[in-house]
């Protein structure tokens, strides 16, 4: 949709005492559409036109908007144990690491820190995966049964039904935003009663599950960034002689391997483009992450020596445009990571923390490190007022 149908008029705001506005409904829409969702809750209370406004579907597509055209209101959420779930605004957090340069970031009071109170309210022990992050919505794997979609910024959540009644933990999964159809999928490959794998797919629109045919045989693991219209992973592949090699902490060892997406409008998976030739046949686990919110990344580790290369996709879909960015030196095997604007690597780390690395300063720096933590999950996300339930 483009803005100018988003300017459209839904209600005449706050006229002054002599009945003449102020500002025009124009310059209060475009003023409005910049405020960060959370404040953007507080102030439907300010009036019955506000609130109609800001709730009206036209509103809440035009903030979304300004807020991934000029990359704000981002942040960083963290399961960071059993019982919590935490965010960060992602720009107080690059300030604080500018401001305190020489501390650890764990030792400091991180401001505007958010608690957040999971969609879901029985046992205390909860199991949660962050399948995915898309316009503001958050989609959970609880407790190894229930799947929400759920906006932290609102609170609000949507259980949707498990894709069969006895399906087992997911061994690759992810979610996003199809604009051509103007909706949500959620794709997982989980093992049935039946033992055998299959690959299912939900659509909000829909309201429902189907298992995608043929595709029993991808050997991808965990969560899929989300870029360019399309889920990615790590397809682990058979070698030479058609056997599966050894499995890793992550992947396959010793495989040759590519980068395999799955295009959410036509709803089809297509490997993309092989990794890094100088990578074949090493004893190595892969990951995938987000490079400045532009190119894909991918994370490479050797088991081995214990070190981590990462290496981005300059240009995208083309194998030559590979190139080394760095190699980090470094015992705690990273899953996740993301490089901000400014050069700092976000890693999320196996032993419940993260760690920064700064490419500039050439120095790591341990970060957020939570106390009695049992695990870690990540997942930027930016605060729009997007329903889970009707994706508007």
């Amino acid at each position: 949709m483009a803005d100018s149908d988003l300017l459209e008029r839904e209600t005449q705001l706050v006229p002054s005492d002599d009945g003449a506005c102020i500002f025009t409904d124009d310059i209060i829409l475009e003023i409005l559409s910049r405020v960060p969702g959370k404040s953007l809750l507080r102030f439907r209370r300010v009036c019955k036109s506000w609130c109609t406004l800001i709730s009206g579907p036209n509103f809440v597509r035009k903030q979304l908007c300004q807020a991934v055209r000029h990359n704000t209101n981002w942040r960083l959420l963290m399961f960071t144990s059993w019982r919590h779930l935490k965010s960060i605004d992602y720009e107080s957090l690059l300030s604080l690491l500018a401001k305190n340069k020489h501390e650890n970031i764990s030792r400091i009071v991180v401001p505007r820190c958010r608690k957040h109170k999971l969609p879901i309210m029985q046992p205390e022990r909860r199991f949660v995966q962050i399948m995915g992050s898309s316009n503001g919505l958050i989609c959970l794997y609880i407790n190894c049964e229930s799947v929400f979609l759920w906006n932290p910024c609102t609170g609000n959540s949507n259980e949707i039904p498990k894709p069969a009644p006895e399906v087992f933990l997911p061994s690759f999964y992810g979610f996003g935003y199809d604009s051509k159809t103007d909706d949500y999928k959620v794709i997982c490959q989980c093992l049935t009663e039946h033992l055998t794998y299959e690959v299912f797919l939900y659509t909000l629109k829909m309201g429902s599950w189907r298992i995608l045919e043929g595709l029993n045989d991808r050997e991808l693991r965990r969560r899929g960034l989300l870029f360019n219209g399309a889920l990615h992973w790590i397809d682990y592949k058979h070698g030479e002689d058609g056997k599966i090699r050894a499995k890793s902490a992550i992947g396959r060892v010793g495989a040759k391997s590519v980068i395999t997406s799955f295009d959410l409008a036509r709803e089809k998976f297509q490997e993309l483009v092989p990794l890094p030739s100088v990578l074949e046949d090493q004893s190595i686990g892969y990951d995938v992450g987000d490079y400045k919110c532009s190119n894909l990344l991918c994370l490479l580790t050797n088991f081995s020596l214990w070190n981590t290369e990462i290496w981005v996709m300059m240009e995208y879909g083309v194998e030559e445009s590979w190139t080394k960015l760095i190699l980090l030196e470094d015992q705690n095997l990273p899953h996740t990571v993301y490089v901000s604007q400014d050069d700092k690597i976000f890693i999320q780390s196996t032993q419940g923390g993260l760690k920064l690395y700064d490419i500039k300063e050439n120095r790591y720096r341990s970060a957020l490190k939570p106390k009695k933590s049992l695990s870690l999950d990540l997942a930027m996300y930016v605060e729009t007022l997007i329903s889970p339930v009707t994706g508007k």
